[in-house]
């Protein structure tokens, strides 16, 4: 019984899967007619068509093509997105302390970063500096001037 509620399903839903994805292809080859007019006719040609596929089911995604049921040469490998550093060394051009006692980095690339832990900092002598900032748990970041003790910051620029 079970086998035969599936089948009925599959049977239901299969067509307007496969005229959905027909319909957007039919768009998209409307949408590439360079001639304004025939551009225009073939639009209006897809109305009916249009008004009897609902708005949810027109905007949902296409199942992406699978290496194992796409022709060959179908599928693309993704790029990888380029991975974020886990550490950046800086040049320093101004810190200033708070009247709190926070500290605030200026770097020559402009950023501004504020510290946000109450840990005080010795002297930082006249410079030049470089400020080495590293991930840190919870999604904040660690600050070190000169290879001296670490503070927690955050990016206010």
């Amino acid at each position: 019984m079970r086998v035969f509620i599936f089948a009925a399903v599959v049977l239901v839903a299969a067509p307007t899967a496969m005229a959905q994805g027909a319909l957007q292809g039919k768009l998209v080859g409307c949408a590439n007619i360079a001639d304004a007019p025939q551009r225009h006719a073939c639009f209006d040609a897809l109305v009916p068509e249009l008004k009897q596929v609902s708005e949810a089911q027109f905007g949902a995604p296409a199942a992406k093509p699978s290496a194992l049921t796409a022709p060959i040469g179908a599928t693309q490998t993704a790029k990888a997105a380029p991975a974020e550093p886990d550490q950046v060394s800086l040049k320093l051009s101004t810190m200033t302390r708070a009247t709190d006692g926070s500290m605030s980095f200026t770097m020559e690339n402009g950023q501004v970063w504020k510290q946000s832990d109450t840990k005080q900092l010795g002297g930082f002598g006249k410079g030049p500096w470089t400020a080495e900032i590293r991930k840190a748990m919870g999604g904040s970041f660690l600050l070190q001037v000169n290879g001296g003790g670490a503070i927690r910051v955050k990016r206010v620029k």
